[in-house]
């Protein structure tokens, strides 16, 4: 029986560890040969070997979105190894969280840089094959923050709203070149950046509101698979029934003002 992503060639950033590390296990289980690009050298080893383990194609290469040089060399090596891209998972991430009142300029300009401009070099990078082609998939992994505001998190709900407006500019230009593109739209979900969630607010975020990281792989996989080909241009909510008003209702982090 074939698999839905047979000799798929992936791009997964940030999967050394979490979300990205679910997303390039599921897709290798499916037949996708998996670039891990991460920049940790250690994590992203890791998540190749565990690919490998099942008996997967995975490389792993050492990757900073927010250098172009790096996205670029990260692609080229891609295309040596394999030949061929077809589908990108931008899913490199970062939050911090503060009162806008003490967010530093260095703070908020690296969660931009992470969050968005990550997405658009690594996006950027692989649509000449892409477009060459006349086929491919971006998925971008965004979230709720991207729809709805939150306190303590103006640098990370500027960066995901801006990485929705870019998906929707993006799929309608690539629309031409029948490629796809699309933003998964996440809720809590169990990593160490949902860890930090649960202890900050605690008291309102229940650990029953939080997903697995598998659970957000299944639905990137179908929006890797044939599937999925009608749906272009779309931020898409998992957020594994939450109601986003619970999270407006977290108790104010303790400030000396």
């Amino acid at each position: 029986m074939s698999k839905q992503l047979e000799n798929k060639v992936v791009i997964v950033t940030g999967a050394g560890k979490g979300i990205g590390r679910a997303i390039a296990l599921a897709f290798a289980v499916e037949g996708a040969h998996i670039v891990i690009a991460d920049k940790s050298e250690e994590l992203a080893s890791l998540s190749a070997d565990a690919i490998k383990a099942i008996g997967g194609k995975a490389i792993a290469l050492i990757t900073d979105v927010t250098q172009e040089q790096s996205v670029a060399d990260m692609v080229e090596q891609t295309l040596v190894s394999f030949g061929k891209i077809d589908i990108l998972v931008a899913n490199a991430g970062i939050q911090r969280r503060y009162f806008v009142a003490d967010l530093p300029l260095a703070e908020f300009q690296a969660i931009l840089d992470v969050n968005l401009l990550g997405v658009f070099l690594t996006s950027k990078a692989v649509l000449p094959t892409f477009y060459s082609r006349q086929e491919g998939n971006i998925i971008l992994i965004a979230s709720d923050s991207g729809k709805h505001g939150y306190s303590y998190n103006a640098a990370y709900c500027a960066s995901k709203f801006a990485v929705v407006g870019f998906m929707e500019a993006l799929a309608d230009e690539a629309k031409h070149y029948q490629v796809r593109v699309n933003a998964l739209c996440l809720a809590g979900v169990k990593t160490d950046m949902g860890k930090e969630l649960k202890e900050t607010d605690g008291n309102c975020v229940n650990d029953t509101y939080f997903m697995e990281p598998e659970e957000v792989a299944d639905v990137a996989l179908f929006l890797a698979s044939h599937q999925s080909r009608a749906i272009h241009g779309q931020a898409i909510n998992v957020y594994g029934g939450v109601n986003y008003r619970l999270m407006r209702e977290a108790p104010l982090m303790t400030k000396p003002y």
